[in-house]
């Protein structure tokens, strides 16, 4: 990467020796900005190789059940029950497949 670096930066220089001073801001900023984004990248690589592997399974998640069983069941009974824990896999597989579909 430093190699590519020292190229984009004699790139620049050169650029700004053939146009002259009145291009220099905008010479910068392009070379700037490009180490930028080439920073960002890296960045960015590290925190996804760092960052532990989500699950909807979580103990928030979990704990916004509980109102959802406890309504289900008085209401509806073992029907309302069943129809609750359905929906519950359902929604939870979605979002474990939204998950695994970003990375």
């Amino acid at each position: 990467m430093q190699d590519e670096v020292r190229r984009e930066l004699e790139a620049t220089l050169a650029a700004r020796r053939e146009l002259g001073s009145a291009h220099e801001d905008h010479l910068v900023a392009g070379f700037l900005e490009r180490i930028e984004r080439e920073i960002d990248r890296r960045v960015d690589e590290r925190v996804a190789k760092r960052s532990p592997p989500r699950s909807p399974l979580n103990p928030a998640t979990i704990a916004m059940c509980i109102p959802i069983v406890a309504i289900a069941g008085g209401i509806g009974k073992l029907p309302g029950l069943i129809a609750a824990f359905a929906a519950l896999v359902i929604v939870f597989a979605v979002a474990a497949g939204a998950i695994s579909l970003r990375r």
